[in-house]
């Protein structure tokens, strides 16, 4: 999983990209059926997951609500303090995307310092 993450920040990944990728992994449900217009509960769970981990990190709703093809925030506003049966878990679930976005992030920022670390010795 971490190896996986970090062969997409390798690749130029966003944040937002890997974040959506990794909901979709996590929900089964593809990045297509995810910025469709489609409202099946397990889709609506997905995309919550997805505004729960972009707001958590500092994304603006105006820029969630871009990412996710929405005509505006008020979606995202709707989505963010929508009060379901399964909210409470898509919230958890969305902090456990965070965690591995931010664990996957500091073991990339470690291997990148130990990278340079190596460099700056063989220079002198």
């Amino acid at each position: 999983m971490l190896s996986n993450l970090t062969t997409q920040i390798n690749n130029k990944m966003t944040i937002k990209n890997i974040i959506i990728d990794r909901v979709c992994q996590d929900t089964g449900v593809t990045k297509n059926l995810l910025m469709s217009k489609r409202r099946n509960q397990f889709i609506v769970d997905a995309k919550q997951i997805v505004v729960f981990a972009l707001s958590e990190l500092g994304f603006t709703q105006k820029f969630i609500a871009k990412q996710l093809k929405y005509r505006d925030h008020t979606t995202v506003n709707h989505l963010i303090n929508r009060r379901c049966f399964n909210s409470h878990e898509n919230r958890l679930r969305a902090s456990l995307v965070v965690k591995s976005y931010l664990d996957m992030a500091l073991f990339e920022n470690a291997r990148l310092r130990a990278n340079m670390e190596v460099k700056i010795s063989e220079a002198e």
